[in-house]
Order: structure tokens, then C-alpha cells, then sequence
């Protein structure tokens, strides 16, 4: 996996201090491969490994430790798949970027999230407009073929890093209350706020995980086939019209959803 534009084309590799194999405790129960799993999540949670270090290699790792090369290469398959980690082809293995977990149980819209963890959001549109529906849109908002809607295509941003992108089809009853300055700051729902069709509306969230084509390629700069977080977001007002369907996608490797019940 690359990330072009995020790292510089030489990079260093880490000094590595060979007496950590100390802390490894062969008398354990607890399996080899999950004690370097915590020995090196705590170089990553400590900053001794800091976001684009190149970590040392698999031998490096076989040798400081006395392990065999599969159990190293368990404990990086381990941390690449829950995403500390990612391998770049003929280069090695780097230090990811740490995900912004978003908690919508607790509230807090991913605008007051990012805020909330010292990072800038944004908004950037890249369309809006009339335009007849897909059949599927049209479905779900109970439109017929040839009855045109309002789209709006918007990039999310951190930092001013793209992390995501929406696209929202809002039916003709609610377009008259868009507030186009709050297409840009806010919330993602801050622009249909002042409608009164959203007062006691409901929500319905769909959450899918997949991978990402061309148009995630072309708009948040990551290689097809990187996992991505597909959120698909229903309101319907009070009396069960449908108001706006979202169909967002957001990086994987950026942005996770974390719930707490």
C-alpha cells in the first residue's frame, strides 16, 4: 500500500536497541508473537515510533528477539490489519497515521469530534445541482424516474486532508431551506437545519466496509482495493417522508466508528 505525498522518498530507518529482547518472557503463557505485539504498540503509543517511521525489518526483529520468522510475521500481519502499521511494496514497513475514532453514540457530530481532537474540519464542494435520479435514489426517497432532485458532492476534510466524501440527494419539498453557507463549516446536517420537515425527523445509519474504486483513487489520493468505511445515511421527517438519502465514503485507514453501549 502507498500513500503518495505523505512520506519523502528517502527515509531512515529506526535505530534499534537490540537489549529489548528482554522483555520478552519465554516462561509465559502468553504466546510469543503477542508479547512483540505489545512491545512495539508501546514504541507507537510512547512516540519512540512516530507516524511515517520506517520500523526495522522482519530480520532485524527475528534477531533482537530470537524469534522465528513466522512468528514476526504474525505479529506485523497482526498490526497491519488493525491498521498501526501498513506495508509499503520494496520500501518496508511504516508507522501509520493514528484514526480518528468517531463515537456517535455519545452525540458529538464528527465536526465536534475533530474540533474535540485539535483537528481543523472542513468542507470543500465539488458539485451541487438539479439532476434526475438513479433508479435506486429514487426508490429511497420515494421519487418517480422523472422527477428531478437536488445533489450535493462535498469533500470532508481534516487538517485540510481529505478523509472522506458525501454525496447527498435532497427531495424538492426540503430544497427551498438549504443554507449554502453551511455547506462549507459545521456538521454534515448543519445546511438543512433551519427546515421545519427536520424537526422530531429521524435517522437511519447503515455502516459497510469495502474497498475502494476510482472515485476514492481520484478524490482521497489512496490506492484501489484500500479499505473504506461506507456510511449510508436515510432521514425521513416525522410523518415518514423521506428528506435527504447520504451515501458517503470515508478512508479506512483514517477513520474508524467506535460505539459504546
Amino acid at each position: 500500500m502507498t500513500f503518495s505525498g505523505h512520506y519523502p522518498p528517502f527515509v531512515i530507518r529506526l535505530p534499534f536497541k537490540k537489549t529489548a529482547m528482554t522483555t520478552l518472557d519465554r516462561t509465559s503463557p502468553v504466546p510469543l508473537y503477542f508479547q512483540l505485539k505489545q512491545v512495539l504498540l508501546g514504541k507507537i503509543q510512547q512516540a519512540e515510533w512516530q507516524t511515517g517511521d520506517l520500523i526495522p525489518s522482519e530480520q532485524e526483529l527475528q534477531e533482537a528477539y530470537s524469534l522465528s520468522r513466522t512468528t514476526v510475521r504474525q505479529t506485523l500481519a497482526d498490526m497491519v490489519n488493525e491498521g498501526w502499521l501498513h506495508r509499503e511494496r520494496g520500501r518496508g514497513t511504516f508507522v501509520t497515521r493514528p484514526k480518528f475514532a468517531h463515537d456517535p453514540v455519545n452525540r458529538l457530530s464528527t465536526t465536534e469530534f475533530l474540533l474535540q481532537q485539535g483537528i481543523t474540519p472542513g468542507w470543500r464542494v465539488l458539485e451541487k445541482g438539479w439532476q434526475l435520479p438513479l433508479e435506486d435514489v429514487a426508490e429511497k426517497l420515494k421519487l418517480s424516474p422523472d422527477e428531478e432532485l437536488y445533489r450535493i458532492h462535498r469533500l470532508r476534510l481534516a487538517n485540510d486532508e481529505p478523509i472522506g466524501f458525501h454525496f447527498a440527494y435532497v427531495t424538492p419539498a426540503i430544497v427551498p431551506y438549504i443554507n449554502e453557507a453551511a455547506l462549507t463549516e459545521g456538521g454534515s446536517l448543519r445546511y438543512l437545519r433551519t427546515a421545519p420537515q427536520m424537526h422530531n425527523c429521524r435517522v437511519t445509519r447503515t455502516l459497510e466496509a469495502s474497498a475502494a474504486q476510482e472515485t476514492e483513487h481520484t478524490l482521497l489520493h489512496m490506492p484501489v482495493g484500500s479499505p473504506v468505511l461506507l456510511i449510508e445515511r436515510l432521514i425521513t421527517a416525522e410523518d415518514g417522508t423521506p428528506l435527504e438519502l447520504m451515501w458517503a465514503s470515508y478512508r479506512g485507514d483514517r477513520f474508524k466508528y467506535q460505539f459504546t453501549l
